[in-house]
């Protein structure tokens, strides 16, 4: 018997990704008293502006869009929602072990049960959402390693956590 509550985290690219996919998931085990977490890799801030010709400058639309997503994880009872900073459209491109040891601090530090984000063919084969489902994969797995080394300038909490599940 676990003596903390149950936690879910879920890794996702883009803000928006969590209402569109996980939503309705997130909402109910929230109201099932499982504590969520969201973990996102961009602020979209080369995604869709409204229905505006012209957009503005990417950092209108970043912050834009990350207060739509804390808006929504607030709706959907999201404990708390961290960015990891990586650039809309760009995440194909990241340093795959800073990637890594990022996602994988988060999952040491909020030790969650399960894991979830999206299946290696990233829904509709977004490159976005394929990298952070790769990251997020190599991630559980180098949480749980206590011999991996983060990435320099990666605050890696000490202790492993091995997830329990992980699911697309």
């Amino acid at each position: 018997r676990l003596s903390r509550p149950h936690s879910l985290l879920t890794v996702l690219a883009h803000p928006d990704d969590e209402s569109l996919g996980m939503g309705g998931t997130l909402a109910r085990y929230r109201a099932e008293g499982i504590a969520t977490y969201l973990v996102c890799a961009t602020r979209g801030e080369r995604g869709r502006y409204f229905d505006q010709v012209e957009k503005p400058p990417i950092e209108v639309i970043a912050k834009t869009r990350e207060q739509e997503l804390l808006a929504a994880a607030k709706e959907l009872g999201i404990r708390e929602v961290s960015f990891l900073d990586y650039l809309d459209k760009d995440l194909d491109q990241a340093n795959p072990h800073e990637a890594i040891s990022k996602i994988a601090a988060h999952i040491r530090r909020i030790k969650p049960d399960v894991v979830t984000t999206f299946g290696p063919d990233g829904a509709y084969g977004h490159p976005d959402h394929i990298a952070v489902s790769q990251f997020t994969v190599a991630a559980c797995v180098a949480a749980a390693d206590t011999s991996f080394k983060a990435a320099a300038g990666v605050d890696l909490p000490a202790e492993p956590h091995q997830v329990s599940k992980l699911y697309y």
